[in-house]
């Protein structure tokens, strides 16, 4: 089998990821519940978890909540900080992890909504700036389209966020381990991430990192360890939005995830890199269009006379290739593109690619050309 599929969740998961994974469930103990050796063992294994997202997205003075997906960290960010009465601005770009719940806002009538499409999803700094106004609490864009692998100016989106006053949410899903994302440095007041995606952590990873400046309120209530006695949700951050039992083995995949990919970033971004471009470029020569940003760590494509869950069966079923079709979650950006209706095939390059698997996807994808086309 061969797997590109890497946006979905990375296959590959480094040995020290694993490790920590079996570690943690061989020392299977429930942090902030207790005071014994292992409870603590496990507090340990989260603090560090904390500390290595905080350096590795350059952010000294923020907040790290742990979830189960980016899903659940954007919904918290968004719904969690909802002004009524504001106006909010994100882009067609995005995610129905953003859109949903922004688009539950505005059917509610709690918040006013303006979704910039840019030219032909290409997003600038400008784009927003034109959309926000006087009631404008909150800007919201991916760092890479999970369709296209475009990636918004985020530093120039932060500099317009910062002179406006307006809170910048960045959706990290497909950009963090594949972008330079400096938290301080761009001005990001929430960052929402996924640690089994390019982190290679595993499922359940997922977390909020968000400036001390901001509360959030909690979505979910329950216990937390601490103030027990109280039949209120304690106030202060991790504790008031981490209610129940948190996912420990992943955490600690997380932490160990996140140390690999720093360490190996470049050698990732220039394998990703090197496949894209030849992927690119071949696909071009058979004349199919092609809707991805060439050395991003996607490629997307549309077979003419052929929707693209056709495609990707073909692909599984009698080539042994994982990739993905449809319209990937993001409804907006494929109405601007024009390819609602069938969708796209999505092939997404990770560390365990190569380019002989490359050349043997390439084969198959000329293969069907003949055959849908003929």
């Amino acid at each position: 089998m061969i797997y590109f599929d890497n946006a979905a969740t990375s296959r590959f998961k480094p040995r020290a990821v694993i490790k920590a994974v079996r570690d943690s469930i061989e020392h299977s103990a429930n942090p902030g519940r207790a005071s014994h050796d292992e409870a603590i063992r496990g507090a340990v294994t989260m603090e560090g978890t904390r500390n290595a997202l905080l350096r590795y997205v350059g952010a000294k003075r923020a907040n790290v909540i742990f979830t189960k997906n980016c899903t659940e960290a954007l919904n918290l960010a968004i719904l969690g900080t909802a002004v009524p009465g504001s106006h909010v601005v994100t882009t067609a770009l995005e995610h129905n992890s953003v859109l949903r719940p922004l688009s539950m806002l505005k059917k509610e009538g709690l918040i006013s909504l303006t979704v910039v499409e840019g030219n032909k999803g290409a997003i600038t700094a400008k784009d927003i700036e034109k959309s926000i106004t006087e009631k404008t609490d909150l800007v919201a864009v991916t760092a890479m389209s999970n369709v296209t692998g475009y990636t918004p100016p985020l530093e120039e989106i932060g500099e317009v966020c910062s002179k406006r006053g307006v809170k910048l949410l960045v959706d990290g899903a497909q950009g963090i381990g594949h972008l330079p994302i400096s938290f301080d440095k761009i001005g990001i007041d929430m960052l929402a991430g996924a640690g089994h995606k390019s982190l290679h952590g595993i499922m359940g990873s997922g977390f909020l990192i968000y400036s001390k400046r901001i509360f959030v309120n909690p979505l979910m209530y329950g216990g937390t360890g601490t103030e027990s006695a109280s039949l209120y949700q304690p106030q202060d951050p991790p504790e008031s939005l981490e209610s129940g039992t948190l996912p420990l083995p992943a955490i600690a995949s997380l932490e160990a995830g996140v140390n690999w990919t720093e360490k190996h970033g470049k050698e990732i971004e220039s394998r990703c890199r090197t496949i894209s471009e030849y992927l690119h470029d071949s696909i071009a020569e058979l004349g199919i269009p092609l809707y991805s940003l060439k050395g991003s760590p996607l490629v997307t494509f549309d077979i003419p006379f052929s929707d693209s869950q056709t495609v990707s069966d073909i692909l599984n079923q009698e080539y042994g290739i994982c990739v993905r079709s449809g319209l990937h979650c993001a409804p907006l950006i494929h109405r601007v593109l024009g390819t609602e209706k069938r969708g796209l095939v999505r092939i997404s390059i990770g560390y365990n690619n190569s380019m002989r698997e490359a050349r043997r996807l390439l084969y198959a994808i000329q293969e069907i050309v003949k055959r849908l086309t003929t």
